[in-house]
């Protein structure tokens, strides 16, 4: 793969620095862009960006990957040495390839001040919020701003026109998002991308690059940025590990792969990661803001409301339900029709998944330690429905029409 020297342009209001790469035999252009009143922060004189948000892409192609440009020394060093190798032997689908540059640079952007973390309004970046904004915190380390990026959360392209939808999408949703930065004082960044066009694998199982990519293109402003860890604690993630099972999200490699992507200016920090999905909710439960800005669905479709009945709604709804704060976020979540249609259902999922889905883990220690009894809550019929969900049964019946109409009969 061949990352040809960035350029720089402007366009619409925005700076865009962009690339054409080389690989496979095709030619396509990958680009960056943020608003030019936050400029500044852009890092136009590397390709660290590049270099990053492209690498997952060139090891599933088995491509050794060459940037024409410039691009940190430590960084190119550690993805050599460290990350490459370690990668590779994670996921047997990635090879081991050679990042080489025309350049290297060890002096980094030594003026840059800013302390961010990404902000999407769910679980994860409230709690780093809570505890690197509103607590007491030294100078270097307390949040100073706040970014939204655009390389996948959104969505995977598989064309131009997906692209674009994406991309409005993407602009939607920081319109609805702003506000809470605006409420607590802290300029909120957009970046815009077409990296995640580049990794039609999924956002999964590049989220790492890809955000960091994100960052090292405003590293000219940014100095410590803290990545929301992915709701698991080490030792899960340790015991997970262990089983020798391919990650199938790369953030729980984030403790080993964040350090290694780190520039000589810029400082990854994997934030939260003594703490599992459970013990943040608990943690911002009781965080105002968080009872009216709260985002978790997991749902591509939705914009700025909670669908109530997607996993990612049910698990929170369930956490905030076991500790007695459930009624305290009707403005985000629609309560009644979590209860009347999705949560007898996800508890059963959750008692049935409990040894295999870390997130499940987490719902029923929290339950335990509450004094609830969650098998209390569901029938035979809930487990069987909740079982069935996993095998090639409900496969079938989601492929049939017909058979699908009279499942939904029989189950109501």
């Amino acid at each position: 793969m061949l990352i040809r020297q960035a350029q720089v342009a402007q366009a619409g209001g925005w700076l865009v620095l962009r690339a054409q790469v080389s690989s496979q035999g095709k030619e396509t252009e990958c680009f960056y862009s943020v608003p030019e009143r936050f400029a500044d922060f852009a890092d136009t004189a590397s390709s660290n960006c590049f270099l990053v948000g492209l690498l997952y892409p060139a090891m599933r192609a088995g491509e050794d990957i060459h940037v024409e440009g410039t691009v940190s020394a430590r960084l190119l060093y550690n993805l050599n040495e460290y990350l490459i190798p370690f990668m590779a032997m994670c996921d047997s689908r990635l090879k081991p390839i050679k990042a080489t540059a025309d350049a290297t640079d060890d002096e980094g952007c030594r003026a840059a001040r800013a302390v961010g973390t990404g902000f999407s309004g769910g679980i994860d970046s409230f709690t780093t919020i809570r505890e690197h904004f509103e607590r007491p915190t030294p100078e270097g380390f307390k949040l100073t701003h706040l970014f939204f990026f655009n390389v996948g959360a959104h969505g995977i392209p598989k064309d131009e026109t997906e692209r674009l939808a994406i991309e409005r999408k993407f602009q939607a949703r920081y319109e609805k998002l702003k506000n809470f930065p605006a409420e607590v004082g802290l300029p909120f960044v957009p970046v815009n991308s077409n990296v995640h066009q580049f990794h039609p694998w999924g956002h999964l199982e590049v989220a790492t690059l890809a955000t960091a990519s994100a960052a090292l293109f405003l590293q000219r402003g940014i100095r410590r940025y803290y990545l929301a860890s992915a709701g698991h604690p080490y030792f899960h993630l340790w015991h997970y590990l262990g089983m020798r099972r391919r990650p199938d999200d790369i953030a729980y490699l984030n403790p080993y792969l964040l350090p290694w992507l780190s520039t000589e200016s810029l400082d990854f920090v994997d934030d939260g990661t003594f703490l599992d999905r459970s013990q943040k909710t608990v943690l911002i439960a009781d965080y105002e803001p968080a009872t009216r800005y709260l985002n978790v669905c997991g749902n591509h479709d939705t914009l700025d409301t909670n669908c109530s009945i997607c996993p990612k709604c049910c698990r929170t709804l369930l956490t905030l339900e076991l500790i007695g704060k459930v009624d305290a976020f009707r403005a985000v979540f629609d309560v009644d029709k979590y209860r009347r249609e999705a949560r007898r259902l996800f508890i059963a999922e959750t008692l049935v998944n409990v040894d295999k889905e870390m997130f499940f883990r987490h719902i029923v220690d929290l339950a335990e330690e509450r004094g609830v009894n969650l098998r209390r809550e569901v029938n035979c019929l809930d487990m069987f429905r909740a079982r069935m969900m996993n095998g090639r049964l409900h496969t079938f019946i989601r492929n049939s029409p017909l058979l699908k109409r009279l499942a939904k009969k029989f189950f109501k």
